[in-house]
């Protein structure tokens, strides 16, 4: 008996060596940022009071073959539950992949199938209706300065010619655990640019710009 028990005592740390698991960042210029807190940015100044989106559709590739697929529908990553900024996905094993494909976002199947459990439920206040469907990213905020305006980008939409859902692909360089950095430099700086758009709360062509924009500043850090 006391044998069994050591050697499943040796065993342990070993079944869970190597798990895959993202840690989420939200950063502007390579500098991680939170909630409620002045941000500067040129000669404006904002803090963020509410970010939460959808991440969903894992894919782990080793040499451009499929090795495995995610069972969960979609994760939520809320910056006011720091929880949900760790993704852990215990059945990967990080040395077997080399490359990550997932959305930002839901796709439209999702959208009408009618799977609203989970991370899908809309008591997480992610849901619009069933015509428009999930909101794939809400980033609330409000400019400080040179002038106080709150600012809503509610970002969603899976109808033509509003289609959300962003696919990011990127190469895995670290085993066990990886760090997803979202900048939102770009973001905010088109933000600032385009200040008639300070609030986008439907499927439309700048929620999709949006959206792309967010994409394109995913990054993968080692």
């Amino acid at each position: 008996m006391i044998k069994a028990l050591a050697y499943c005592l040796f065993l342990v740390p070993f079944l869970g060596w190597g798990q895959f698991t993202i840690d989420v960042n939200l950063t502007l210029d390579n500098q991680i940022i939170g909630l409620n807190n002045p941000i500067q940015l040129n000669d404006h100044s904002f803090q963020l009071e509410q970010v939460r989106f959808y991440l969903s559709k894992f894919e782990f590739y080793q040499n451009d073959q499929l090795v495995a697929v995610d069972p969960a529908e979609a994760y939520l990553v809320d910056f006011d539950l720091d929880s949900t900024r760790k993704l852990i996905f215990p059945t990967i094993q990080s040395a077997q992949i080399d490359e990550i494909r997932f959305l930002f976002g839901i796709d439209s199947l999702t959208n009408t199938s009618g799977a609203m459990t989970g991370a899908l439920d809309p008591m997480h206040g992610m849901y619009w209706s069933w015509q428009s469907g999930y909101i794939n990213c809400k980033l609330e905020g409000t400019f400080l300065s040179p002038k106080r305006e709150a600012f809503q980008l509610h970002l969603g939409g899976y109808m033509k010619p509003f289609l959300g859902a962003q696919y990011i692909t990127l190469k895995n360089s670290k085993i066990g655990n990886t760090q997803l950095d979202i900048d939102l430099n770009s973001l905010m700086q088109e933000v600032i640019h385009q200040k008639s758009n300070l609030h986008v709360m439907s499927p439309c062509f700048k929620a999709v710009e949006y959206a792309q924009i967010l994409a394109k500043s995913i990054d993968q850090k080692p």
